[in-house]
């Protein structure tokens, strides 16, 4: 931009500059030989100009035809789209029909009452199937003929169509049976439109076995007719063609463009001669095979016609603005390139100044969700310890009533433990900026797992349910926090619990897995259902009323310590928390473990 300004205003010198001089100079008489090239110059430039334009024009109506074509081309490969379609929704509905017909009581059990020894039972039987014959065939007319025949292939009744009317066939006016991947014998649609007729069967199945006193329907599906109900006629200059799927020709509209959408080969337009689409026609239980292909033409001429008097309209007015246009053009060419340019500039401008405002924006919402999830986190757990200590009071107030000190002083230290389960916690959400400095020691997951069963069995809401624990007889150890762990196992533990409130079984189990212990705390409630497992550990996702926090915060604990949890669906009816960490050697009586030699 500075250097066409530069450009602009040296230009600007020159010309004040030359017509200071002409100013002091005495006028020539006659125009000398400068001035001649000067308004040579100028025309040779008028002319450039007027050329210009015209090319543009001449360009801008080549690309309106092209654009009038390729609309034609799409508007084409809709309508045959749309066409195909149709086809589908008549082949399907037919289908359907013929399904329903064969189900139908006016056809089951037809041999054996058209064979009764009551002749009224077999008039009005077959008066009934032939009525629900000559119907079908009058509510379809892309139907030829429709035979119902028994178990072993004998025509009981039949209808056909004798000059487009539904007439009822006598059995050996029908013709052979034609199996599905034949073809038919070829027939004449209506307007002359040739096509082929395609077979089909349809029997009432239950399951994979057909039921016993159904029949057969054998219906004949006049391809040539199919097609003509459903051409566009108010558009002579298209046709169609439709193929199944080697290839074969089923029918076809009538006119000379049948042959070029046959010979296409492919969707598009062919070194201007015409325009071709296709499109797919599913279908089922029919003889021809599928999916039959649906493809048509359109002269292209016809189409690219429509803006020929436009076009000529456009070459008039260029030629009578050609002055006005070849200075007006320069000048709002330069116009409209400032415009934009500013426009362009200030948009930026705005984007910028949006993107930091939302920038801000989310880091503030960032910043809240982040206090939110961490208070929301430290109440939920802190609560459960909170809730085991009062648990263990009130039972030590009960024992000391009692008299009873040594059962008192057990619920003390349930108490003191549930104490320092809270400062665990606290320590742990204050050490979230750096969790690697969090304390972790080798021990015995059976231990930390027999310590959330005593406590949860303790309470009183939960005594209709049966506690069982199947603990590995050996230690298994886990490189963890035993604090963390304990909060995990007596959330899962909880949440078993509260899954059945009219009592139940909870079952633990502890094994080692080659270098991996497991742990798994199974119950007897409702499971999880398969929708939900993929997110029951995600933040505030929950399927009672609760914060959803629980289990998510669990998980975040189990990866943290390098193991996984996941849940499964219990033989028999509840679900199955599953627990894996990396096994980690126990330390022998009298040896010290390897993070207390680290710490000496």
């Amino acid at each position: 931009m500075r250097a066409a300004a530069a450009r602009v205003r040296y230009s600007c010198g020159v010309n004040s500059g030359g017509s200071g001089r002409r100013a002091g100079q005495p006028a020539p008489p006659a125009p000398g030989p400068k001035w001649g090239a000067g308004v040579g110059w100028l025309t040779a430039v008028a002319l450039a100009a007027a050329l210009a334009i015209n090319l543009a024009g001449l360009g801008a109506i080549a690309v309106a035809q092209r654009g009038v074509a390729e609309e034609a081309q799409r508007l084409l490969r809709l309508e045959t789209e749309a066409r195909a379609g149709v086809l589908e929704g008549t082949l399907a509905s037919m289908r359907a029909d013929l399904a329903f017909l064969t189900g139908s009581p006016v056809f089951f059990g037809l041999e054996s009452a058209l064979l009764s020894h009551d002749p009224r039972e077999a008039r009005w039987r077959r008066l009934e199937a032939e009525g629900a014959l000559l119907l079908f065939l009058r509510g379809h007319p892309e139907a030829a003929h429709l035979a119902a025949r028994s178990g072993a292939g004998v025509v009981l009744v039949a209808a056909g169509r004798r000059g487009g009317i539904p007439v009822l066939w006598k059995p050996g006016d029908v013709p052979g049976s034609v199996s599905a991947g034949q073809s038919g014998n070829p027939t004449a649609g209506p307007d002359g439109a040739a096509g082929r007729a395609i077979t089909g069967r349809f029997e009432f199945i239950t399951g994979v076995r057909k039921v016993s006193g159904a029949v057969t329907l054998e219906a004949t599906l006049d391809a040539g007719r199919l097609l003509a109900l459903n051409r566009a006629m108010e558009d002579p200059s298209r046709a169609c063609v439709l193929q199944d799927r080697d290839g074969a020709v089923l029918a076809s509209d009538p006119g000379g463009a049948a042959q070029a959408v046959a010979s296409a080969g492919a969707d598009g337009a062919d070194a201007g001669r015409g325009m071709h689409a296709g499109a797919e026609v599913r279908t089922e239980s029919w003889s021809a095979p599928s999916p039959w292909r649906l493809a048509c033409s359109q002269r292209r001429g016809l189409a690219v016609a429509l803006v020929q008097p436009l076009a000529a309209r456009y070459r008039l007015t260029l030629i009578l603005n050609l002055a006005v246009m070849s200075l007006a053009l320069l000048l709002g060419a330069f116009a409209i390139k400032q415009a934009r340019r500013q426009q362009a500039l200030e948009a930026r401008a705005r984007e910028e100044a949006r993107v930091r405002d939302l920038e801000r924006q989310l880091f503030h919402t960032e910043r809240l969700g982040t206090v939110g999830r961490l208070a929301a986190g430290m109440a939920h757990e802190i609560n459960n310890p909170l809730e085991g200590m009062s648990n263990y009071l009130s039972l030590a107030r009960g024992d000391l009533a009692r008299g009873d000190v040594a059962s008192a002083l057990r619920r003390l230290d349930g108490a003191q433990e549930g104490l320092r389960r809270a400062g665990e916690i606290v320590r742990q959400v204050l050490q979230h900026a750096d969790p690697a400095t969090a304390p972790r020691v080798v021990i015995d997951i059976n231990g930390v797992l027999g310590q959330a069963i005593e406590f949860v069995r303790s309470r009183p809401e939960f005594a209709s349910i049966r506690f069982e624990a199947d603990l590995f007889p050996s230690p298994l150890g886990v490189q963890a926090s035993q604090a963390l762990l304990g909060q995990v196992f007596l959330n899962l533990l909880l949440n078993a619990c509260e899954a059945q409130p009219r009592g139940g079984e909870v079952r633990v189990v502890s094994f080692r897995d080659g270098g991996r212990v497991v742990a798994e705390i199974a119950d007897r409630g409702p499971g999880v259902p398969v929708q939900d497992s993929a997110r029951i550990f995600e933040p505030f996702f929950s399927t009672k009323e609760s914060t959803g926090l629980g289990l998510s915060i669990c998980y975040s604990i189990v990866t943290q310590h390098g193991g996984d949890l996941a849940v499964a669906d219990r033989p028999g009816g509840g679900a199955i928390f599953r627990m894996r960490f990396p096994a980690a050697r126990m330390a022998m009586p009298g040896e010290s473990r390897p993070d207390e030699a680290r710490h000496a």
